[in-house]
């Protein structure tokens, strides 16, 4: 059992992305880092990141309340107000344990920022999504390894085994090709997920 109540989580929880973002370090993206990062079980971790992603405090794709699912990919710009001290009101958050000069624990190495805006653009089949990159982002060295990456994911979701490290790998990719790539992540989601849809 956990001795903190589900507003120190959320608190904790965007401290540590808080502290992240600020000195350029890749965000924690799932259930199980923050469950790990938290000392708490999971279901609790993924009840609160769901929380966070409803109350607009954290962006990310959601499953909604009851699911096992919530993946990550920053914190909004209202939820870097209520850190630091404005926007806080009818919030389940207790934001009287954030420091927000406190060291990140457990950190990771940067590979990148997360995406901050998503895109309207519905894309339905691998096929489409092929076609996208092309269009968007032909020339760029990364669209390769991307395409490699969207193989191996066709080939676990297949065997309905995806794997969160290959979530993570095209996760870094989109998020160095900017925001017009955030509709990538979003077909990833909802294709071998099925997530939103």
């Amino acid at each position: 059992m956990t001795s903190l109540t589900n507003q120190d989580i959320r608190a904790k929880i965007l401290e540590d992305l808080y502290n992240r973002k600020q000195v350029g370090q890749t965000i924690l993206s799932t259930v199980s880092e923050y469950a790990k990062l938290l000392n708490i079980p999971g279901d609790l971790a993924n009840f609160n990141l769901q929380y966070l992603v409803n109350a607009g405090l954290i962006s990310g794709y959601s499953s909604g309340f009851g699911s096992n699912w919530v993946y990550i990919t920053d914190i909004t710009s209202f939820g870097i107000e209520a850190v630091e001290g404005g926007a806080q009101e009818n919030l389940a958050v207790n934001f009287s344990i954030i420091n927000i000069n406190a060291p990140v624990t457990q950190s990771q190495v940067a590979s990148g920022t997360a995406i901050t805006q998503t895109q309207s653009i519905n894309i339905a089949t691998p096929a489409e999504l092929e076609q996208y990159l092309k269009q968007h982002f032909q020339g760029r060295q990364e669209i390769e390894e991307l395409k490699v990456i969207l193989k191996e994911l066709e080939q676990q979701h297949k065997v309905d085994v995806v794997k969160p490290s290959t979530l993570k790998r095209v996760n870094d990719i989109v998020s160095a090709l900017g925001p017009t790539a955030a509709v990538v992540m979003e077909f990833v989601l909802k294709y071998y997920l099925g997530v939103g849809k």
